[in-house]
């Protein structure tokens, strides 16, 4: 089982053949078109299945699925968390599991449900429904170098602490080893510029997905920016089994950084560390 996400910075119809290499079973990508507009445009992904939450026909919240997986939106959706979209997901084997899709976005009426906020509010209201084997995965808009820009009722602090109450673990922290907010793995570079870099895409898993986690990558370089000013998660789901042999793979040119991850070599770069017992293989291609 394989899911991607991918901030595709809007006009998806027109780069949405950049994801079909992967060959995944789930596509999160925010800033996409809903399936009239893509139907209106005469896209071939006006066929595939899609969910969509938003305000604007052009640039909302998709969930596309492939591979004899079948989606539908969860009974607890609801648009006031604007683009927020649980999703229940049941695999071609008959796995089931929920997503909750998110792109934080801006409120500029209300603060208190500005970007962070939005999943504050979701968590307080939703969060003892979402089962072991749930979820979240996206673009969060937000990283602990920020916190303090928000309330603090609704905050990444909060969040964190109502995802760490309801058995939620984000994938790249869990494997790393990195705190919030010292990650040194980019997810999104401002206005595409690779000196401005952040990580504020994330992968959040419920304990019964942590468990089948075999995977997690971050695919990124100048390829992906020409698409994007964000880079492309992947998380790779195995059996459920009680250890799994965990590992992340980062890919991508040499600004995705950062000097002490690895030793570049002339030819091409690949580093290991040790984090919580788990060796990490971070690739560079030059």
């Amino acid at each position: 089982m394989k899911l991607l996400g991918w901030n595709c910075n809007g006009a998806f119809r027109r780069k949405y053949q950049a994801l079909e290499n992967f060959n995944a079973d789930i596509w999160v990508v925010p800033e996409s078109e809903s399936p009239v507009y893509l139907l209106r445009h005469k896209s071939p992904l006006s066929s595939a299945q899609q969910l969509w939450c938003g305000q604007n026909q052009s640039k909302g919240l998709s969930v596309f699925a492939f591979n004899g997986c079948q989606i539908s939106r969860a009974d607890f959706f609801n648009p006031a968390y604007r683009h927020i979209l649980p999703v229940n997901i049941t695999t071609a084997d008959k796995q089931k599991m929920l997503l909750i899709a998110v792109w934080a976005s801006r409120v500029k009426d209300n603060s208190d449900w500005d970007y962070i906020g939005q999943l504050c509010h979701f968590m307080e209201h939703n969060g003892h429904l979402l089962p072991p084997q749930s979820l979240f995965l996206g673009d969060f808009n937000i990283n602990m170098q920020w916190n303090s820009s928000f309330k603090k009722e609704h905050n990444y602090s909060r969040f964190q602490e109502l995802c760490h109450t309801y058995g939620f673990t984000s994938l790249y922290h869990h494997l790393t080893g990195e705190a919030q907010g010292q990650e040194t793995t980019f997810t999104s570079y401002y206005h595409h510029i690779k000196r401005r870099g952040y990580h504020i895409d994330y992968a959040w898993l419920g304990r019964g997905l942590l468990r089948r986690a075999e995977a997690f990558r971050i695919h990124g370089g100048r390829e992906w920016l020409t698409r994007s000013d964000h880079m492309v998660l992947e998380v790779e789901l195995g059996e459920d089994k009680e250890r799994a042999a965990l590992r992340e793979t980062v890919s991508g040119e040499a600004f995705l950084q950062p000097e002490e991850v690895f030793r570049a070599s002339p030819e091409k770069a690949t580093g290991r560390r040790i984090a919580r017992g788990l060796r990490l293989d971070l690739i560079e291609r030059q």
